[in-house]
């Protein structure tokens, strides 16, 4: 956890010294590369309990989150599992 803290350190400078993204006032593949981390990672108690210390972080992914790309993204209902994708997962299992 103490390197993912100085991590969020740095994206927490980068994102308030920034105006609006991570690189700059323009949304960039970065941001998008970025956001299934923080989102994931949120999911944690250790990020919940961590992410109120980050307020700039918090910002911006409220303004990801935002974009008319993003709300499409997150309207789209989940599909099923692959099942055959789920077979060669256990079927290709390294034997120890």
């Amino acid at each position: 956890m103490p390197k993912v803290e100085v991590c969020l350190q740095v994206l927490e400078r980068e994102l308030a010294d920034s105006s609006e993204f991570l690189l700059g006032r323009q949304l960039s593949l970065a941001d998008f590369f970025m956001l299934p981390i923080i989102h994931a990672f949120g999911f944690a108690p250790e990020a919940q309990a961590m992410y109120p210390n980050f307020p700039a972080i918090c910002a911006w992914r409220e303004r990801m989150e935002a974009l008319p790309t993003l709300k499409r993204f997150r309207a789209v209902q989940p599909r099923a599992p692959i099942e055959h994708a789920r077979r060669w997962v256990v079927s290709h299992r390294p034997k120890y």
